[in-house]
């Protein structure tokens, strides 16, 4: 593993990049990250190299030879276990991810995601329906935003009730514990325990769709097909155990597009105007405030370099997709919101054979929950209009702690 002395010292960095510093100067750093070559962060494990610029990600995306989505096991590599040893599709390259995709293609399909908007929009209803009730003040956030993990994936997706939903709360409440660790140190107990618990959880969940087959989202995962292949018992707990984990990442990127919308009380009135701009306005917020500023970790598996910069065999590469949406090559003027802007190529749900899979339903859930609350509570507002956030989550994860509102 190179050293600091063997590398270009001018081309480092000290970040805490789990820190309340970094996150509450995401949009400064991701900007310069846009900008430069990709440059290296030494911490408590294996050297990491930021990538920001746009065709750099687009590069590292795009390769699975050269940086394997096949993370290390063992000392400085558990911050990037997220799921505790679950292997996620996002987690595999060639073959292997590219059966375990075609397996689950048909839980995504289009005639399954329009099944599940269907019910997504009666639980937005029922939620914007408890706002009103006890408006006009809400937390945009709290009360909403971040209540579509619950209403909408745990229970439009995976049909599980309150009890079975809390499981897998408490197990993503403590992620930002496990992604923190030091190499070396183990899991504390209460990781330990919330990880059992939602093993346990989803290990009956599918026993109980085996024995009772429904037609719903979980239901397809069961019974996927590909001729005669199938998912093993293994592959199926893992897909469902990640599956939640990165769908959870919806709330975050709703909350950003309320607060990018309702900060520019100009182009919210457009919206409220004329509903037929929002799915160009909801690319132009996950343009900008997409979940995270990091997706899953890739590793260098030879000697090579992107975009000028060295990267050594065993170095940790980490993509920035948020930083890519910021490059001023191929988003003019990118840290402006603009509703009418028309992004293309976004790099939010990644890129090339890592695309997100569940992309479109991510993109319909938080167009649904933006143009309904626009609709149902046309005067809605920050209550302050200079409301700047402070965020939490582990490390690449941008979770809003907080947005005040009112509803008329």
């Amino acid at each position: 593993m190179s050293s600091l002395a063997e590398l270009d010292r001018a081309n480092s960095t000290e970040l805490d990049l789990a820190g309340p510093e970094f996150k509450a100067n995401a949009r400064k750093h991701l900007a310069d990250w846009a900008t430069r070559p990709p440059f290296y962060v030494f911490n408590n494990g294996p050297t990491q190299v930021i990538v920001g610029r746009y065709a750099d990600v687009q590069e590292v995306f795009s390769d699975p030879v050269r940086f394997s989505s096949e993370m290390p096991k063992g000392p400085g590599y558990e911050q990037y276990d997220k799921f505790m040893g679950a292997r996620f599709i996002t987690q595999m390259d060639g073959e292997q991810h590219a059966r375990l995709r075609r397996l689950l293609m048909p839980a995504f399909s289009n005639k399954r995601t329009a099944q599940m908007e269907a019910r997504i929009e009666e639980i937005v209803d029922g939620m914007l329906d408890e706002i009103e009730e006890g408006g006009p003040a809400f937390d945009g956030m709290t009360q909403y935003a971040g209540r579509l993990v619950v209403g909408v994936l745990l229970t439009a997706m995976l049909n599980l009730d309150a009890g079975q939903r809390r499981i897998l709360l408490d197990f993503q409440e403590l992620q930002p514990i496990v992604t923190a660790l030091r190499p070396g140190q183990p899991y504390p107990p209460e990781c330990l325990e919330a990880y059992q618990r939602a093993d346990d959880l989803v290990k009956h969940v599918i026993a109980d769709r085996r024995a009772h087959p429904r037609g719903d989202f979980l239901g397809d995962l069961v019974q996927a097909r590909d001729n005669d292949d199938r998912l093993s018992d293994v592959e199926l707990f893992d897909q469902i155990f990640g599956i939640f984990g990165a769908l959870a990442t919806t709330p975050r990127s709703s909350s950003g597009a309320l607060h990018l919308i309702y900060s520019h009380p100009d182009q919210a009135r457009q919206l409220v105007n004329d509903p037929s701009l929002i799915p160009e306005a909801i690319e132009e917020c996950l343009r900008l405030a997409g979940n995270g500023y990091f997706t899953f970790p890739r590793i260098a598996t030879r000697d090579t370099g992107v975009g000028g910069t060295r990267i050594d065999k065993g170095m940790v590469v980490r993509p920035s997709p948020l930083a890519a949406n910021y490059d001023p090559r191929i988003f003019s003027d990118p840290l402006r919101f603009d509703i009418h802007r028309r992004p293309k190529r976004i790099m939010t749900f990644g890129a090339g054979p890592h695309h997100c899979i569940g992309n479109l339903l991510g993109r319909a859930t938080i167009t649904i929950a933006v143009r309904k609350l626009l609709a149902r509570f046309p005067r809605a507002r920050l209550e302050d209009v200079d409301f700047q956030p402070s965020y939490a989550g582990a490390a690449g994860e941008l979770r809003m702690k907080r947005l005040p509102m009112l509803a008329w």
